[in-house]
């Protein structure tokens, strides 16, 4: 009996033994399995690139004179050249009552004139004194009276006038307004098509934006001889027109 009942001891104890063994195996058979991450739905998205721009009046004029005279020494050139400029300046500071700051030197030289023959070739004539001044001014209604003004003291020459705006960034700022309201109707038309709507604004990056001033200038050679007005005559009568501003934006848009 007792030895019945070790065989049956010994016979569980190995299938004991068999059963962890088996667990044993099996565990190096299992692959450890990672849980994926959910998966996303990719946003739908359009961009659109668009412009703002907007015309403005200028407020401010930029006028390039010069007093041009001859000697037949240099020294007689500048020192004629100082007389006639000594009157512009008074002209300018009294008369008009312009800022110092808003008149300017931008050139002023000195150089040989020539003539040129077939007998003698280059033969030295003379010299001639160029001083060029900068004016900002913003009285845009008196720029004609001003011209007669200067021509009378002694500017012979216009190389320039060029409208413009001080209020840059103000004007900008309502470009880029209409800049994004175009984003968005471009935008919504390109999201009608595609049977979705828009959800919101994704990125914003803006471009450059730019002044367009007016510019004038003569037709001879960019340089415009100045002749003096009789005073009985009417003032020079000169047009600004206006200034476009404008700024360039691009927009990407969610959709849904």
């Amino acid at each position: 009996m007792k030895q019945r009942t070790l065989k049956v001891l010994m016979v569980t104890m190995a299938v004991v033994v068999i059963g962890w063994g088996g667990i044993g195996r099996g565990g190096n058979e299992v692959v450890s399995a990672e849980s994926l991450p959910a998966t996303t739905t990719s946003a739908y998205t359009v961009t659109v690139g668009a412009t703002g721009s907007i015309m403005v009046e200028p407020d401010v004029a930029y006028l390039n004179l010069a007093v041009e005279t001859r000697g037949s020494k240099a020294a007689d050139a500048q020192q004629a050249n100082a007389t006639k400029f000594a009157v512009v300046e008074k002209t300018l500071y009294e008369k008009f009552a312009i800022d110092k700051k808003d008149v300017k030197t931008t050139s002023f030289d000195v150089q040989p004139e020539y003539n040129y023959t077939e007998k003698d070739g280059r033969v030295l004539k003379g010299y001639v004194a160029v001083h060029s001044i900068q004016i900002t001014y913003r009285k845009l209604p008196e720029i004609g009276k001003l011209f007669d003004a200067l021509t009378a003291a002694g500017a012979n020459r216009l190389d320039g006038v060029q409208f413009s705006t001080e209020k840059k960034d103000q004007y900008e700022l309502d470009a880029l307004k209409k800049a994004m309201d175009n984003a968005a109707a471009r935008a919504g038309v390109l999201a009608t098509s595609a049977k979705r709507q828009l959800k919101g604004v994704v990125n914003i990056v803006q471009g450059g934006g730019s002044s367009i001033p007016i510019n004038y200038y003569a037709n001879d050679s960019a340089q415009m001889k100045l002749m003096a007005t009789p005073e009985s005559a009417a003032s020079s009568s000169v047009q600004s027109g206006q200034i476009e501003i404008s700024t360039q934006v691009t927009v990407q848009y969610e959709m849904q």
